[in-house]
């Protein structure tokens, strides 16, 4: 191992690189972790190997590396023990602070969607070559020089080909004898342009829903046979809180409902902003609502209800939809009614093709779309309302917020998370596999200690979750639990086809 006076031109010191001599067999994957414990300021590139694996796994304070504490001549595989026991105890107390807040990305749904934000165009492309707009869509990529290079850069495709639909209707401008050319050679005359632009978008809406409507993976919480999958073991510790502490809050970006589907896995109540059973609205006053059950009624006393979260969907989710104001509906957002096909049968089938092309028929689309426009979209209500929320959660005391597969695309959520930090009472952790240059900044600008960053393995959500936050006896229980009921039915199922064997036959 290198030590100080040699650790600019040493291979990054490196703990339990797994499989080693003597390494003690354990039952998770904390042997397998390449740790960087040198004595450095700067949180080191970090690189996905050809194994799958995110190597090193860093944890930084500051601009100090918080591994660096490990002693230098000690074993790998005896530190492994101490090390785990340790980021434990740090995680633990975080879940102690009086008020525990979550901001998820697209990183965080990575393991469910297969995608982040680069992999969304490819879906997006494949899912609108199932509509009569893809004739238009190919024509558009000719005006690029690289259209596979798009992925990286699918924000901006979008909120070009947003404007550029927006510049057709010439008659919406006060410049109205000003010429757009809009570039479609195929498609003859302005207002067929227009109109096909127009379809454009509304069929690349309709892909977006369609490649984020996914299932969460069956685990043994449920009626299947795999391991709880990383949204039900994070929804779990979070709700194991003391009931008498804030409730957590969750922050997302995600269009997806994998935390909704944890969620009703879980039998864990969420506020979401939505009232109303058969026609549901957004209603902001919810979020102010709580949920209490009677204890001793004799004595007049109450509980709090324990496993309930507040979810603020900051751009709005598959399932929203934005529809003129009404007296009953004064934000003009929707619950969307009917279900959304999945990718597969958009693909495959032809049910499933028609049922894309009739998604979102009736309604002014999704809320807030991966566009430039959608910071004066998120100051809108009742966005705007949830932007406050988040800002004003942020700046009570004993705060921590947990920044999970966030890349900080967004500058009005940096912004909220920067002007944060003027309370003393704020710590925010950020974990991503490959740190991005805005947490690196967010980490390496901080002077108080109160900024921590995991990279590497560390920072993925599945094993953040499952092994980085502290082991949960009441986990265990409901898998018991889980458990319990599947052997119930199975045996209950036997003693039916029992008893129908058993009964008389009648000509």
């Amino acid at each position: 191992m290198s030590s100080k006076d040699d650790s600019v031109t040493a291979q990054p010191t490196l703990v339990g690189a797994g499989g080693g001599t003597g390494t003690t067999a354990m039952p998770d994957s904390w042997p397998t972790l390449n740790l960087f414990t040198d004595d450095v300021n700067e949180i080191p590139t970090i690189e996905k190997t050809s194994a799958g694996k995110f190597e090193p796994s860093v944890l930084f304070r500051a601009r100090e590396n918080w591994l660096a504490r490990l002693h230098p001549k000690a074993k790998p595989e005896d530190q492994i023990v101490p090390i785990r026991e340790d980021v434990r105890a740090l995680s633990a107390k975080w879940l102690r602070m009086q008020n525990v807040s979550v901001l998820l990305g697209a990183g965080a749904s990575f393991y469910v969607t297969g995608f982040a934000g680069r992999e969304l165009r490819d879906r997006v492309q494949r899912l609108v070559e199932q509509s009569p707009s893809s004739s238009v869509l190919r024509e558009v990529l000719t005006w690029t020089e690289q259209p596979g290079a798009l992925g990286r850069r699918f924000e901006e495709f979008l909120s070009q080909l947003a404007a550029l639909a927006r510049l057709s209707e010439s008659s919406a401008w006060p410049l109205e004898k000003l010429e757009i050319p809009i570039p479609l050679r195929k498609t003859r005359g302005a207002a067929r342009r227009q109109r096909a632009l127009q379809e454009l978008l509304l069929d690349i809406e309709r892909a977006i829903a369609v490649a984020c409507n996914v299932a969460l993976p069956d685990s043994r919480l449920g009626e299947g046979r795999g391991d709880p999958t990383a949204h039900e073991v994070f929804m779990a510790k979070l709700v194991a809180r003391d009931p008498q502490h804030g409730r957590a809050r969750l922050f997302t970006t995600n269009y997806d409902t994998l935390v909704e589907q944890a969620a009703d896995r879980m039998g864990i109540l969420y506020t979401d902003g939505f009232s109303g059973t058969v026609n549901r609205r957004f209603s902001p006053g919810v979020y102010d609502l709580d949920t209490y059950y009677p204890g001793e009624v004799g004595e007049g006393r109450v509980r709090r209800y324990d496993k309930v979260v507040q979810l603020f969907k900051l751009h709005g989710s598959i399932n929203w939809r934005r529809s003129k104001p009404s007296a009953t509906n004064p934000f003009g957002v929707s619950f969307g009614p009917g279900p959304i096909p999945h990718e597969s049968e958009v693909l495959t089938s032809e049910e499933g093709r028609a049922a894309f092309l009739t998604l979102l028929a009736g309604t002014e689309g999704l809320l807030i779309l991966p566009t430039a426009a959608k910071y004066a979209e998120s100051l809108t209500m009742p966005f705007a309302h949830m932007q406050r929320s988040m800002a004003h959660i942020l700046r009570e005391p004993q705060t921590v917020l947990f920044v999970i597969g966030y890349s900080g695309w967004d500058r009005h959520i940096n912004q909220i998370i920067h002007d944060s930090l003027t309370n003393p009472g704020f710590t925010v952790v950020l974990v991503d596999p490959t740190p991005s240059p805005w947490a690196r900044a967010l980490t390496s600008s901080d002077y108080s200690g109160r900024v921590y960053c995991f990279g590497g393995e560390w920072g993925r959500f599945e094993f953040f979750a499952k092994e980085v936050l502290p082991d949960l006896e009441v986990l265990r229980t409901e898998l018991d639990v889980a458990r319990t009921l599947r052997e119930l039915r199975v045996e209950q199922e036997k003693a039916d086809g029992s008893s129908a064997k058993m009964e008389p036959q009648h000509a």
